[in-house]
């Protein structure tokens, strides 16, 4: 199908619109009026073609306002943003890793597993009797091993 001129050159003027703006309301009202144009096709002056598909669209988009449910992006949980990963899934895998290779001995498994749960070095060092000193040691220990066995077993 091929479309007018008049209805090619509307279709331009809602473009230059929609590229100066950052209102989603607005986007989608161009992109009604777009459509609405392209189905017309009509020969009709451009301004009139603009004026009245942009006042269409304005219509259906405040109607379909009144019935879908008021929802501010606040209210919105992460994981339910179309595109958005959800950022506790590199936890969620680094910590099945760290249950899992056998790079690891027991005991660094161990204290990185605590750490990873929000355990503190001090804390870890009290319960298992060891100057801080020493825990810090271990910590830097296990966490340079576990970074080097990661790059060979996952990152390659």
């Amino acid at each position: 199908m091929m479309l007018s001129e008049q209805a090619q050159r509307a279709l331009i003027l809602l473009d230059r619109r929609a590229r100066t703006t950052g209102d989603l309301f607005v986007l989608d009202r161009v992109d009604r009026a777009k459509d609405e144009i392209i189905r017309l096709n009509s020969n009709t002056p451009v301004a009139f073609q603009v004026r009245s598909a942009w006042a269409h669209a304005a219509a259906v988009l405040r109607e379909r306002q009144k019935l879908a449910p008021a929802m501010r992006l606040s209210d919105i949980a992460p994981q339910d943003e179309p595109g958005k990963d959800d950022v506790s899934f590199g936890t969620v895998e680094l910590r099945e890793w760290l249950r899992t290779t056998p790079s690891l001995a027991e005991k660094q498994r161990q204290l990185l597993q605590d750490l990873a749960t929000g355990r503190e070095g001090d804390a870890l060092a009290t319960q298992l009797g060891i100057p801080p000193p020493r825990m810090r040691e271990q910590i830097s220990r296990a966490r340079k091993r576990a970074r080097s066995a990661y790059v060979i077993e996952v990152a390659t």
